[in-house]
């Protein structure tokens, strides 16, 4: 009779057990708060107008301004470039991780998924990226640019938060959509020959 009495408590508790975590606890779960990340960037162009040969700055300085991030990307493009050599320089930089280049055909993420959603690269880009980074620190990314063709010289720059929760998670939030279906600022500089 003990026996069976150890064994019916034990049945009971499992059961208890297997109600809280399948019907009761997951919904507690869910309802955690999810941290939104908030990335902003302001852009500073040393020039707008300049002669063939000449280079010009550009300077980012960014933060999140919403919760926690994981990871804090700023990536610039060259929609008018098919290589960086030689043309775009790092100057500075205060990311926590060494600028990455991305080069015409490397596969990339997409449509903000993370990687999961992912296309061949049209043109060239620089990230940057910091892991983790609180709200409210700053970020700098300097870069020295010097065209090798007249006309006008065309930057997309972007900035994610991940966790990617939200819409507020990158910046710009509407606009030019990029090669990754992301919004992007566009900054144009004038190559005068």
């Amino acid at each position: 009779m003990k026996k069976f009495l150890i064994y019916f408590i034990g049945a009971i508790l499992l059961s208890l057990y297997f109600l809280l975590t399948v019907f009761i606890l997951p919904p507690e779960f869910l309802m955690t708060e999810q941290l939104i990340p908030q990335p902003v960037f302001e852009i500073i162009l040393s020039e707008t107008d300049i002669v063939l040969g000449d280079s010009f700055r550009l300077e980012i300085v960014s933060k999140n301004i919403g919760d926690y991030a994981d990871i804090h990307i700023v990536s610039v493009g060259f929609p008018d470039l098919i290589e960086i050599d030689d043309v775009v320089k790092i100057a500075t930089y205060d990311f926590s991780i060494s600028p990455s280049y991305i080069s015409v055909g490397e596969e990339i993420g997409s449509n903000y998924s993370g990687g999961v959603d992912t296309i061949f690269a049209q043109y060239p880009s620089i990230e940057a990226m910091s892991r983790p980074l609180k709200p409210n620190v700053l970020t700098h990314f300097d870069l020295v640019i010097t065209p090798k063709e007249s006309g006008f010289f065309n930057i997309y720059v972007k900035s994610i938060g991940i966790p990617h929760t939200s819409e507020l998670s990158h910046y710009p939030h509407s606009g030019i959509l990029d090669q990754q279906n992301e919004y992007v600022l566009v900054h144009s500089v004038t190559v005068n020959p």
